[in-house]
């Protein structure tokens, strides 16, 4: 039973995770609306299996006929619980763009297809800016797909590629054509874990932009732990690309490594891929002005005029989650925590005899 949940969950959850079973009371009691949809959409992809397998010829068909893009495609990553969802949200209810829907993770072997087929009977219900864990509660919804990534970065999502394959890298151009073709639109994409393989996919497609986010690092931390507890159950199991090395006895070291081992990963991407493709972008910075940021994905990614009355679809502003409640002591140690371990990075290492 484990084993067959282990399998059913991966393809909705964005990274490997422990105890299934436990996730599915946890989901149950949290009482969020997406957390229960996600379960529902899970329990539903083994029924859609056999008539995704009928659809996935006409998919390969799709796939095959597609001409060359001529839209750029736009990728939103970066840490967990740093903001990405929101940004995603924000970028699909107020741009002309196409996004990955929960439909897509009922059809990993044919999502364009049955989005061609199917997509005009659902309902089209407000997206909000709401998710459980970048999660959403209506087919409609937007989905991270991550089965998709799958498909050429590899199942194990807490071990990015070191190179893509020939095979992979075409299968990644094929469809992109195909969805550009089937949509009409750029697309607006998510997975939290091209901060780690982002010069990869770029070389596949050299017309992509990447919006990677950062987050205050003590409230990161903060949020990866609790992100820990609400999947895993307990802190001590990682939740996200983690760094290399094995981890900390302790929960709060450990998650503070974590945080500075991601912070360097987005700082490599940018370094290969370059500051105009690879744009950092402050989730604190994003809730004070989010209009801002969509400007620069309009302007100077998509190269579409800025609508006279703005972006009607947006608040002026987001209430960002930094807030110490009755944790002090715990910002207290995450802050005195990540400031030890950056001054022991900064210290010259000594060279052997």
């Amino acid at each position: 039973m484990r084993s067959l949940l282990r399998r059913v969950m991966h393809r909705f959850i964005p990274a490997q995770f422990h105890d299934p079973v436990g996730l599915t009371k946890r989901l149950l009691k949290s009482g969020d609306p997406a957390a229960l949809f996600a379960m529902r959409l899970a329990a539903a992809g083994p029924l859609c299996a056999p008539l995704d397998f009928l659809l996935e010829p006409f998919e390969r068909q799709a796939y095959q006929s597609a001409p060359p893009r001529r839209l750029p495609v736009i990728l939103v990553c970066g840490p967990p619980r740093s903001g990405t969802t929101l940004l995603l949200q924000a970028l699909i209810q107020n741009l002309p763009v196409a996004y990955f829907n929960n439909l897509t993770a009922l059809f990993p072997r044919s999502p364009i297809t049955a989005n061609r087929l199917f997509s005009r009977f659902i309902s089209r219900s407000p997206m909000g800016f709401r998710s459980y864990y970048g999660r959403t509660d209506h087919l409609s919804g937007s989905n991270d797909g991550l089965q998709l990534w799958d498909r050429w970065l590899g199942a194990d999502r807490t071990h990015p590629p070191a190179e893509l394959r020939p095979a992979q890298r075409e299968a990644m151009v094929k469809f992109f054509n195909a969805y550009e073709a089937w949509s009409g639109l750029p697309l607006v994409a998510k997975n939290n874990n091209l901060n780690a393989s982002a010069s990869l996919v770029a070389e596949v497609l050299p017309d992509c932009y990447f919006l990677c986010l950062t987050r205050e690092p003590v409230f990161l931390a903060r949020a990866l732990l609790r992100a820990r507890r609400d999947i895993h159950g307990r802190e001590d199991e990682g939740y996200g690309l983690t760094a290399p090395g094995g981890h900390s006895a302790d929960p709060v070291e450990d998650v503070c490594r974590q945080v500075i081992f991601l912070e360097q990963l987005s700082l490599k991407q940018q370094a290969r891929i370059g500051p105009t493709r690879f744009r950092l972008i402050s989730y604190e910075g994003f809730c004070r002005a989010p209009a801002a940021t969509l400007k620069l994905v309009a302007e100077e990614m998509l190269h579409l005029p800025v609508p006279p009355a703005g972006f009607p679809n947006l608040p002026s502003g987001f209430e960002p989650t930094n807030r110490a409640s009755d944790d002090h002591a715990l910002l207290a140690s995450l802050e005195h925590t990540l400031s030890l371990l950056r001054a022991a990075a900064a210290q010259p290492r000594e060279s052997g005899p």
